[in-house]
């Protein structure tokens, strides 16, 4: 009886679907971000634990880099923040280098 309860539990486990890996769409909406249709995510990684991750790297032109930062709430001139995003405290990096933006939002 023990063996067939213990490949009963092998068999459930391996019909155990993974949950569906984040979008960027929830990346952003995470973060606050508002993107600009110019702008193409390029890679996306997230991870959780305690705290959850996302780490975006997207391209837009450089001319619509001010319009993200102005869209999703960084104060002029700021790049790093931290605000509430539907009731969480979400930190908000933001690096730029030419064409390339890289994102990283996380709650601590």
């Amino acid at each position: 009886m023990k063996t067939l309860l213990a490949v009963l539990a092998l068999l459930l486990a391996g019909c155990a679907t993974a949950p569906d890996a984040p979008k960027p769409e929830d990346a952003f909406r995470f973060g606050g971000i508002s993107m600009p249709a110019s702008g193409k995510v390029l890679e996306m990684k997230y991870d959780r634990g305690i705290d959850s991750r996302y780490e975006v790297v997207l391209t837009l032109p450089a001319e619509d880099v001010p319009k993200l930062l102005e869209a999703s709430n960084f104060a002029p001139g700021v790049m790093n923040d931290d605000r509430i995003v539907d009731g969480r405290r979400v930190v908000r990096k933001v690096t730029v280098q030419g064409t390339t933006v890289h994102l990283e939002l996380f709650t601590t």
